[in-house]
C-alpha cells in the first residue's frame, strides 16, 4: 500500500476513479456522475490542487489508484481554523486493509501543518455504517444530521455531519 499526495500528472487516473465514485456510488456524493462525466480531464488538471491547504491524497494498491480523499482550508479569514474532506473513496476490491484509514489519516496529518487549523469537517451518508465507524475510530464526532440531504434515484439519503478536533 502506498499513500501520497497526487499531482497534477494524476489527474487522468484521479479523474477515472473519482467518476467510478460518482456512478457506482451516487447517495455518497453530492455531485453526480452525469454532471461530472461532461467534463474534460484537461479541466481537471487545470485545476487540480496541489497546495498546502487544498490538496488530494491517492492510495495505491500493486501501482493502481484505489482510494482518494480531498482536502480544502476554509479561505474567509473568520473561519481559516476550519478545513473539510471530501470525496472519499475507496474501491471495493482494496477495501478492508485499512487503505481508508491511512487515507484519512494522512490527510489529517497533512492538514495539521497549518498552525491556524483546529477543525476538520466531513459530511457522510447516514446510511453508512462503515464510513461512519472509520471516521469515529480517528476521532471524528458527530454534531448534526440533515434529513433528506440528497435526492437520488427518487429516494432521499440523510446525512451525518462529523467535525474532528485538533
Amino acid at each position: 500500500m502506498n499513500i501520497r499526495l497526487l499531482t497534477k500528472e494524476d489527474a487522468d487516473i484521479y479523474w477515472e476513479l473519482r467518476l467510478r465514485a460518482l456512478r457506482d456510488h451516487p447517495e455518497s456524493f453530492v455531485l453526480s456522475y452525469e454532471e461530472e462525466c461532461e467534463k474534460e480531464v484537461s479541466d481537471i488538471r487545470k485545476q487540480f490542487p496541489t497546495l498546502e491547504d487544498e490538496f488530494i491524497v491517492g492510495g495505491f494498491l500493486d501501482d493502481k489508484l484505489v482510494g482518494i480523499v480531498g482536502y480544502k482550508k476554509q479561505k474567509p479569514l473568520k473561519v481559516q481554523h476550519k478545513g473539510e474532506v471530501w470525496g472519499m473513496y475507496v474501491a471495493p476490491e482494496a477495501r478492508g486493509v485499512g487503505l481508508g484509514k491511512s487515507l484519512l489519516k494522512t490527510v489529517v496529518e497533512q492538514a495539521s501543518k497549518s498552525k491556524e487549523l483546529l477543525q476538520i469537517y466531513l459530511v457522510v451518508a447516514a446510511n453508512n455504517p462503515g464510513a461512519k465507524a472509520l471516521y469515529t475510530s480517528l476521532g471524528f464526532k458527530s454534531y448534526g444530521f440533515e434529513k433528506q440531504a440528497l435526492h437520488v434515484d427518487d429516494k432521499f439519503i440523510d446525512e451525518e455531519h462529523m467535525v474532528l478536533y485538533m
